[in-house]
């Protein structure tokens, strides 16, 4: 039996999915927006305030500063923001603007396909403490294998049914060869951790800085969202969707999909790093 998520993807046009996902984009009205004046500043402290820039924005002053592209997997959306001087939209930027936006029309244009956010999750499979690494393997559709691990700080060691959280660019993905990779992050002050991460997958419950977390509760509560998650580690990126055939996805939280996926990828300009 297919899951909710596989029934979703199965039912989006192959010719979407894979030849052309955001080709469906047509050109979006110009607006004048505000931007973070970043001027003279260093590239963390330009990174901070658009940022914030974008958290204070009304969702519809957010679409329009931000620039979806398709087709991207984590590798190739990381090596792009890094050459471009761009941002990797948060989650919690996409779930103001999914939950908040009344025109479905123009969510399912700019969300019909999964748009994978900048907000990167380690979590252990349930009831099992953080070690000294969190180590993630999966096979893609050409039965390539790829792996992903990350050395954990001291002191998130030990602890249970937790989650990190760590958002882009405050982290870099190294790669080792063979299609192995390790996840670096620049100051490991910048990683939040999420206790009490939910254990039960496609359930609803609230949430803590956009992570699903607690007992399962009722779809109708407030602000509740819908976790999807796997059983075994996982080290990715948030990725969220609009939705199709009726089902209420633009609350899904989706937290177990292989980052050689291809997905599409919101982006803002903060400059590129001075070298």
């Amino acid at each position: 039996m297919k899951t909710r998520k596989e029934r979703r993807v199965a039912d989006v046009p192959i010719t979407m999915r894979a030849n052309d996902p955001f080709g469906r984009y047509g050109p979006m009205g110009s607006h004048e927006v505000r931007q973070a004046d970043v001027t003279g500043q260093s590239f963390a402290e330009r990174v901070k305030r658009t940022r914030e820039m974008l958290r204070s924005l009304e969702p519809e002053k957010a679409r329009d500063i931000i620039e979806f592209r398709g087709d991207l997997n984590l590798f190739q959306a990381l090596a792009l923001a890094k050459r471009e001087g761009k941002l990797i939209v948060p989650n919690d930027v996409h779930d103001r603007i999914l939950t908040e936006t009344k025109d479905m029309k123009l969510l399912k244009q700019l969300y019909g396909a999964w748009v994978r956010t900048g907000t990167l999750v380690i979590y252990e499979k349930p009831d099992k403490p953080f070690g000294k690494k969190v180590n993630s393997g999966w096979e893609d559709n050409n039965n390539l294998k790829y792996s992903i691990s990350f050395q954990v700080p001291k002191q998130f060691r030990g602890k249970v049914n937790c989650a990190l959280v760590i958002e882009h660019p405050d982290f870099e993905l190294i790669s080792l060869g063979n299609n192995k990779y390790e996840i670096k992050t620049i100051d490991d002050s910048n990683i939040y951790l999420v206790q009490n991460f939910a254990k039960i997958n496609c359930c609803w419950h609230l949430t803590e800085h956009g992570i699903p977390v607690g007992e399962e509760v009722d779809r109708s509560t407030n602000d509740s969202r819908y976790l999807l998650r796997g059983d075994i580690a996982y080290l990715g990126p948030v990725a969220r969707v609009c939705g199709y055939i009726g089902v209420v996805s633009w609350r899904d939280v989706d937290l177990n999909d292989g980052p050689s996926n291809r997905y599409g990828v919101a982006f803002v300009d903060v400059g590129r790093p001075e070298v």
